[in-house]
């Protein structure tokens, strides 16, 4: 039996590109829209008017910018790990996404959110049961081992 686990579909290159094209496609279609309707009605912009939600979209594009960062190294190295950053990055774009949504239509955005936050409370659910499955001695040493750190002991 390989020691690595088959990797999910989802996490393949070619879907990875899809997912990140979809994903600037929803947020240039939904920040087109919010330009729109602040130009033509509002007269101001989102940043003055929902200061938090924007402030919360910027936390959500720079850890999708920096999860995408640390999944490319990792599945460079061949990482067992790159999935679950896989799945942060997924997270955050989506959370980004919503946040959009919301400064649109606040009711909609806020019922697809706690959609969202659902599937969230599940991934830290799934990772923590990847984590129990591998033998206590090994998650130190492999976390070490990918990351590229030397401790400097021998071996």
């Amino acid at each position: 039996m390989d020691d690595h686990p088959m990797p999910h579909l989802g996490f393949e290159i070619e879907s990875i590109i899809t997912q990140l094209g979809i994903f600037a496609f929803l947020v240039n279609t939904l920040n087109g829209q919010i330009q729109v309707r602040y130009k033509s009605i509002m007269r101001a912009s989102p940043f003055d008017t929902h200061e938090g939600v924007m402030l919360a979209f910027l936390i959500a594009l720079f850890i999708d910018a920096t999860t995408s960062v640390a999944e490319i190294m990792l599945r460079a190295r061949e990482s067992i790990y790159h999935p679950l950053f896989s799945y942060i990055r997924l997270l955050a774009s989506g959370f980004a996404t919503i946040l959009l949504l919301v400064i649109l239509h606040p009711v909609l955005g806020y019922i697809i959110s706690v959609l969202w936050g659902c599937l969230f409370a599940r991934v830290p659910y799934e990772s923590w049961k990847e984590l129990q499955e591998l033998p206590p001695s090994s998650i130190g040493t492999q976390l070490v081992d990918q990351a590229g750190w030397s401790l400097g002991i021998p071996q």
